[in-house]
């Protein structure tokens, strides 16, 4: 990492354990918030929020938004009142939600009916993420543990701050004094780019499929809002799509994304036969604060009938 690399890195931990020192930050439990963005997403048929908390060996993105468009019919029905019960042992839990399901009639939209139900989630932590591998209406076993739960960086971070926050307030005031003399003897050469880490990125990248057919035309919507107080310049998106799937225009051109603006650009695709293809690659490219930051997101799953 070169050394604004490095001024950036120090600085996020500084802050992150300054809030996590400071109390500012509340920790919701991971494994009920699990839990609860699927229900959250389910409420509104964001699959694609929904896919990031199921493990894809239990089901896919695609085997949600056809589920909950065909079976479930969910674009009719309202998610409200959960609450949520959790048990864990070690890195299994099972999270029991009760909640209110109200149905509405798809024309008028009025309201035809309303009751209580009970879901049981079965969820596993992988790699210091809590996944859902399970969903049934029926009760499940108590959870019996398989392993550890392997803590994230910020978990690390937290548990460490008292030793590791000195340190890091020593080490930005370094770097800063130190990037004010590399910027002082700049000779205008050529810009630099810093990565970005996939996690940052979705953040405030979301990329939504429509429901696609072979033979006919499809569209991939990339959404990117900018929750900082600077704006995103020469914004890019690019990828890599599948030989089965006809695409006009790979490189999405975003141009200048002011703060809290929300834009939308889509790639315009047709399928060329039934099947699920990826798009990989997506890379976002951006200016910020006079710098060029790239990264790329996890590849894009396309579910076509």
């Amino acid at each position: 990492m070169n050394r604004k690399g490095n001024i950036i890195f120090i600085f996020i931990v500084f802050i992150l354990l300054g809030l996590a020192g400071s109390g500012c930050v509340e920790k919701e439990d991971p494994v009920s918030a699990t839990v609860r963005t699927y229900l959250e997403a389910k409420n509104t048929s964001d699959y694609r929020t929904a896919a990031q908390v199921v493990s894809d060996k239990y089901q896919s993105q695609g085997y949600i938004m056809m589920t909950w468009d065909r079976v479930e019919k969910v674009q009719d029905k309202e998610i409200r009142n959960i609450e949520l019960t959790q048990n864990v042992s070690g890195n299994v839990a099972v999270v029991i939600a009760n909640y209110t399901e109200i149905e509405y009639d798809s024309d008028a939209h009025n309201k035809i009916g309303e009751q209580n139900l009970t879901q049981y989630f079965k969820l596993e932590n992988m790699d210091g993420i809590w996944m859902i591998t399970g969903i049934s209406s029926t009760p499940l076993p108590p959870p019996v543990a398989t392993g550890t739960v392997k803590k994230t960086p910020l978990d690390q971070l937290s548990d460490n701050a008292t030793y590791i926050l000195p340190a890091a307030l020593a080490m930005l005031a370094i770097g800063i004094v130190l990037d004010r003399r590399e910027k002082a003897q700049r000779t205008g050469t050529g810009q630099k780019t810093v990565p970005v880490q996939t996690a940052q990125l979705s953040r405030f990248v979301r990329c939504v499929p429509s429901q696609m057919r072979a033979g006919t035309s499809g569209t991939i919507d990339v959404w990117i809002k900018n929750f900082s107080q600077q704006p995103y310049q020469s914004v890019v998106v690019t990828g890599t799509f599948h030989e089965y799937i006809r695409v006009k225009n790979k490189k999405l051109k975003f141009g200048t994304v002011e703060p809290g603006q929300v834009a939308k650009q889509t790639w315009k695709i047709v399928p060329a036969s039934p099947g699920r293809y990826p798009v990989n690659e997506v890379t976002v490219a951006f200016t910020f604060g006079g710098k060029r930051y790239a990264g790329a997101l996890d590849p894009v799953w396309i579910q076509v009938a």
